[in-house]
């Protein structure tokens, strides 16, 4: 009987892409909506009350089944580029959830591309990222899709901002002023990019200050 492990290497890379997709964690964004929109239809008291929401990250069973596929399917699974949104808030108003509440640390340290996307400056959860990718990383490329103009709150944006920099002296990073960054795709570009390496700042727009 013909065996996953009998097929040829490329057809099994074909089955990892299309079975694997870091992306689906977004899915969790919605189900912290649902649960946000019932308990407030519910609410009868401070919403600070209530308890807080969590989201059950599980593992793909392709990831399960052997070592050999969870090595090869782990090496496509890196490769995917990983979109970044920012995560929803907890109890509903306050502060957001922590990222890793919806994808692993570990994953974020293993991914080769990374893309930001900023509607506004999202302080707590971008300076979250750049922690965890300070600790450990692989990537080769980021890429930050932010509005036009700069993000706000201004203040917020300058400290994102200052840290990107800094980071880029590590890992390439660039930037993309669209009119919506949670759309826009990879090649979507609206005025010049803005790259940051560790030659430093390569062609700053004047709005990206």
């Amino acid at each position: 009987m013909l065996s996953f492990l009998d097929l040829p290497p490329e057809i099994r890379l074909i089955i990892y892409a299309y079975s694997l997709d870091p992306n689906e964690y977004v899915c969790g964004y919605r189900q912290i909506e649902l649960l946000a929109a019932a308990e407030m239809d519910r609410a009868r008291g401070p919403v600070c009350a209530y308890p807080r929401p969590y989201i059950e990250r599980h593992t793909p069973s392709i990831l399960l089944l052997n070592r050999q596929i969870t090595e090869e399917a782990l090496e496509v699974l890196y490769r995917i580029p990983l979109n970044l949104y920012e995560t929803p808030p907890t109890y509903f108003v306050m502060r957001n959830m922590d990222i890793t509440e919806f994808i692993s640390e570990h994953l974020l340290q293993k991914i080769h591309h990374g893309i930001l996307r900023m509607d506004n400056a999202q302080k707590f959860h971008i300076l979250t990222l750049l922690d965890i990718w300070g600790q450990s990383n692989s990537l080769q490329s980021l890429h930050v899709y932010c509005s036009k103009p700069s993000p706000t709150p201004r203040n917020h944006w300058k400290i994102v901002k200052q840290r990107l920099r800094t980071f880029s002296s590590t890992v390439p990073v660039t930037f993309h002023r669209v009119e919506d960054p949670l759309k826009a795709d990879n090649y979507e570009r609206i005025g010049p990019s803005q790259k940051w390496s560790r030659a430093g700042p390569i062609g700053v727009p004047t709005d990206a200050e």
